[in-house]
C-alpha cells in the first residue's frame, strides 16, 4: 500500500526519524569535516579538503560522494593514487565508504567516522 504520511503527525514522526541518516565525518590533521554532500579533496584551495602542505596530492585528487543512503571515493585520475584501506582505489571508479576506513592520500591519512 502506497500512502503519505503526514512527517508532523505522531507515525509521521517517528517514521521521519528512523530514516534520518548520519552525515559522515573525515578526520584528518586534528580536523574534522562533515560529509552531508559531495565533496572533493586535493591541493587546490577550492576544495573542501585541501591538502596543500603534500606534494604527492594533485590538485583535484579525489571526489567523495552522497548517493542514496551511501558515500562512496572515486580517484579523479590522480597522479599517484588514493588507497581505501592500503588497496588502491581504480581510478574514476566509486567504492563504497564504511566507518572506520582509512583513506590515504599522498602522505596523508583520513579517517572516516
Amino acid at each position: 500500500m502506497d500512502i503519505t504520511v503526514y512527517k508532523r503527525a505522531k507515525d509521521g514522526k517517528k517514521i521521519h526519524d528512523e530514516l534520518k541518516t548520519k552525515a559522515f565525518q573525515i578526520k584528518f590533521k586534528q580536523r574534522s569535516v562533515d560529509v552531508k554532500k559531495n565533496i572533493f579533496i586535493g591541493r587546490n584551495q577550492t576544495n573542501a579538503i585541501s591538502i596543500k602542505d603534500d606534494p604527492l596530492v594533485s590538485r583535484k585528487h579525489a571526489l567523495i560522494e552522497h548517493v542514496g543512503g551511501s558515500y562512496y571515493i572515486t580517484d579523479l585520475g590522480s597522479t599517484n593514487g588514493t588507497y581505501l584501506n592500503n588497496q588502491p582505489v581504480p581510478s574514476n571508479q566509486r567504492l563504497e565508504l564504511k566507518s572506520g576506513d582509512i583513506i590515504r592520500i599522498g602522505k596523508t591519512e583520513l579517517i572516516v567516522s
